[in-house]
């Protein structure tokens, strides 16, 4: 029993080390200004659902463990997007609705981009990264985001490769690398 214990902590641990990486990643100043991802509220979590789906993708061949972390990073993105919310001065009893409408946009994206990636469909892809960038928050009533949605659906691909040459056991310790951006190269 007590195994069970220090095995969930230290996955807690691990899946609290990944979330902060994703987050870092997904802050990332070369998004805004190399694929012109818009540095709004909208923008920066459409660059976290994006870092999360790259991760759950490795993790879902990962066995048991890899689905017991992913579990554990998804309860964390959960974790702050009810305090984001009430940091934005959502009423208490408002916040569960708050987060389910996130958590259904969240698992949206997921969906949207699984599916094209199973399809091996990049174009498909890059269509459904775009599209998530066209949002109430965009430049303008009928202007869109000019989007490097193909240079963006490059990267996913490219993070996905360069995670899966990572031992396995480095990421359930909560360790990854992301690929280069512009130059610079990122992760812990």
């Amino acid at each position: 029993m007590f195994r069970w214990f220090a095995g969930r902590a230290a996955r807690k641990e691990a899946a609290e080390k990944i979330y902060d990486a994703i987050v870092a990643q997904s802050r990332e100043p070369s998004f805004y200004l190399h694929c012109s991802v818009p540095d709004t509220l909208s923008g920066r979590f459409d660059m976290l659902v994006i870092h999360m789906f790259i991760v759950l993708q490795i993790l879902k061949i990962g066995g048991r463990e890899g689905q017991l972390l992913a579990q554990e990073i998804v309860e964390a993105f959960i974790r702050e997007m009810d305090t984001m919310v009430r940091d934005l001065g959502v009423s208490d009893r408002n916040v569960p609705k708050e987060v389910r409408k996130i958590a259904q946009l969240f698992y949206g994206q997921l969906l949207a981009y699984s599916t094209m990636m199973q399809r091996s469909d990049m174009n498909g892809l890059a269509e459904e990264i775009w599209k998530s960038f066209q949002s109430a928050d965009g430049p303008g009533e009928g202007e869109e985001h000019p989007v490097a949605a193909d240079e963006l659906c490059t990267y996913i691909v490219q993070s996905i490769k360069n995670i899966q040459e990572m031992p396995l056991n480095m990421l359930l310790q909560g360790n990854i690398r992301f690929p280069e951006i512009g130059g610079e190269r990122h992760g812990n």
